[in-house]
């Protein structure tokens, strides 16, 4: 995978987690601060129905002691039949009051079980409820346990025969009448009342309801949402599966705990329940207050439509951002580092025949790379030329040198026989101012000696000539040399600036790097193999050159032997052709012997001091052949120092590999 890909999606991640993050906190935060809301609502509901539904039946049990009251104090007799005619006689009275308090009927029952008065006058006035068949009734139960226990009872919900077998429950208190035992007065109460106080829904929405359930999981209240199903009557008449509530919520209250949870209703469906328990005398129901999670988690949901929105324009920006990051990132470098990093070890170790990818744009480092991998190429491979130019140079040089030495050798040899030739005929000369007359004699020998001394003259001012020459072109060939040097040490230079901008490039690098941070370790290293590269190239360089410098150190000084050597040989052709004059004029003066032999003392004279002249001439021409075999052995020397830095130069270029275009 490509770094511009590994890096986009490490960016992508790195901008995507953290939004899936506050996406997922701030929907989670909304759930639970909206289930918090709505559990205290529903507590707070749950407290207050309990409450209302406890004072409901404290104000049951008032009423009770209030008709009590009344009814003794209209009471003179004590006897159950004045009861009944008083009960008769205030029939409206107690019609009043049920409607008034919202019950649907009054009882009073005497110690016997005879149910001696009813407001509506069902089927259960006129009958005994010990013996009679409505004896297994809550209303028989009920009277049956007042009269054992006394005080304000209560009869749980239980279908009541005589009220068409609709559900019924009953109050009752004992009524004292002095003469009869203890009386009871019992009423009928009304399920309106209940559910009027359990259907009081403010601030419960749409699907929030509270309701009743007794030990039995039957409906005590009915259900708001079902009110079909699950009302008091139906629960009932049907079965407690199909009718009833038989929830954990329900079993839990009925058990006696206080809570609040997520639970499943009767319907299946997932609620916020508040539960507690209803303790009315013996009496426990369950207190259930509840609402749809789908309504308490309406606004997440909406919530989580918005969030979805933004995560998505959030993951477009990121997309976009992220490959920004990266194009940017990876622009600079104009390849992988993978590639690049191997590329650097291949021209580390002085391969620089390393063909650069042609799908990736020579861009950035990896176009510097490829630049410099051609610089370099072009800049060893002119070296390598321009040493293998100055080997053959120096051996040049050093061949025209012994030549040239040679040539001193035989020069030398010639100038000491004209030495002695010129010693020679100075004692001839001394001969012939001594004997005059041997002079004539002597004419044609000297005449001889002088033609062969002009001769040998001649030819020393040829070889003269001939050396100055050779040495001439020695020069040139040594400032060609020097200039070939001085030409490397231009390449050098150029050299020294590729591996400082190299260099550079790899500080660049190093920065980049350290922007990138972590991302940017590996990029790190390779800007660091490229900067010892460049440190290795600029110490190669100065080798160089130094080598260079002491090339062109032993030129200048070849140069300088060669042109102090031009310079007396230059001299010696001038003293030699002096010396063929004075030989001229020798042998003209020798033919002036055969015409004038009066004239031969002076002429002796004459030649002597010219012999002399000519052989402290040849002395200083001997001296100067001496000082040109001495340079030439220094250009020998130069030459063959030449010849090795030229050996060095080209191992040291022998070590890069060039590719077979360079």
């Amino acid at each position: 995978m490509k770094l511009r890909h590994k890096l986009f999606i490490a960016f992508f991640a790195i901008g995507l987690i953290p939004a899936l993050v506050l996406s997922m906190s701030a929907l989670y935060i909304s759930s639970d601060s909206l289930k918090s809301q709505a559990y205290n609502q529903l507590t707070s509901i749950r407290a207050i129905k309990k409450q209302q539904i406890e004072s409901y039946f404290a104000e049951r049990e008032g009423d009770l002691t209030m008709l009590s009251e009344s009814i003794l104090d209209q009471v003179t007799q004590s006897s159950s039949d004045e009861l009944a005619a008083m009960a008769e006689v205030n029939h409206h009275y107690f019609k009043k009051f049920i409607e008034t308090y919202d019950y649907y009927d009054l009882f009073l029952i005497n110690p016997q079980g005879d149910v001696f008065y009813s407001v509506t006058k069902e089927d259960d006035y006129q009958t005994n409820l010990r013996t009679g068949p409505y004896s297994a009734s809550g209303l028989g139960k009920l009277f049956k346990q007042v009269q054992r226990e006394g005080g304000f009872h209560l009869s749980d919900f239980s279908p009541y025969a005589p009220s068409n077998n609709d559900p019924a429950a009953f109050v009752a208190m004992p009524l004292k009448v002095a003469g009869e035992g203890q009386m009871i007065v019992a009423l009928q109460l009304s399920t309106e009342k209940i559910a009027a106080i359990m259907q009081q829904r403010e601030g419960m929405g749409e699907t929030g309801e509270s309701y009743l359930v007794g030990q039995d999981k039957r409906m005590r209240s009915d259900s708001y949402l079902d009110p079909v199903n699950h009302s008091v009557k139906a629960s009932f008449a049907g079965t407690v599966k199909e009718n009833g509530v038989d929830t954990v919520a329900a079993v839990a209250a009925l058990a006696g705990a206080t809570d609040a949870k997520i639970i499943h209703d009767y319907n299946g469906n997932p609620v916020l329940s508040a539960y507690t328990p209803v303790n009315i005398q013996d009496v426990r129901w369950a207190l259930l207050v509840e609402i749809d999670e789908a309504e308490v988690m309406h606004p997440v949901r909406d919530l989580q439509w918005f969030v979805l929105i933004i995560l998505i324009c959030s993951i477009a920006v990121i997309v976009v951002l992220a490959y920004s990051v990266a194009f940017s990132i990876t622009s600079p470098l104009g390849g992988e580092p993978q590639q690049m990093r191997l590329v650097t070890d291949k021209i580390a170790s002085g391969d620089l025949s390393q063909e650069f990818s042609e799908d990736v744009e020579h861009v950035g480092i990896y176009g510097a790379m490829s630049r410099m991998s051609k610089s370099l190429q072009q800049v060893i491979g002119s070296i390598a030329q321009v040493s293998n130019q100055l080997s053959s140079a120096a051996g040049q040089t050093s061949s025209t040198a012994e030549q040239s030495n040679v040539s001193l050798h035989e020069q030398q040899v010639n100038i000491e026989g004209v030495s002695g030739a010129m010693t020679q005929m100075s004692a001839t000369i001394l001969q012939v101012a001594e004997n005059a007359r041997a002079v004539a004699d002597s004419t044609q020998q000297v005449e001889a000696i002088s033609q062969s001394a002009h001769t040998q003259v001649n030819g020393t001012i040829e070889v003269i000539e001939a050396l100055s020459t050779e040495i001439n072109t020695a020069a040139q060939v040594v400032a060609q040399v020097q200039q070939n040097s001085q030409s490397i040490g231009s390449i050098l230079e150029v050299i020294r600036g590729i591996a400082d901008q190299t260099n550079l490039l790899a500080l660049n690098a190093a920065i980049e790097a350290a922007r990138a941070g972590d991302q940017g370790r590996g990029f790190a290293v390779v800007a660091d193999e490229v900067r010892q590269l460049a440190q290795k190239t600029q110490s190669s360089t100065l080798d160089i050159q130094d080598m260079i410098e002491l090339l062109q150190q032993g030129t200048q000084q070849a140069v300088s032997v060669m042109q102090l050597s031009t310079d007396k040989a230059s001299d010696t052709v001038i003293s030699a052709r002096g010396t063929a004059n004075s030989i001229h004029d020798s042998y003209q003066e020798i033919q002036l012997i055969c015409e004038n032999a009066m004239q031969i003392a002076a002429a002796a004279d004459q030649q002597s001091a010219a012999a002399e002249e000519i052989n402290q001439a040849l002395v200083a021409i001997n001296e100067a052949a001496q000082q040109n075999a001495i340079g030439i052995n220094e250009i020998t020397s130069t030459s063959e120092h030449l010849n090795l830095l030229a050996v060095d130069l080209q191992q040291i270029t022998g070590k890069f590999n060039l590719s077979k275009s360079a």
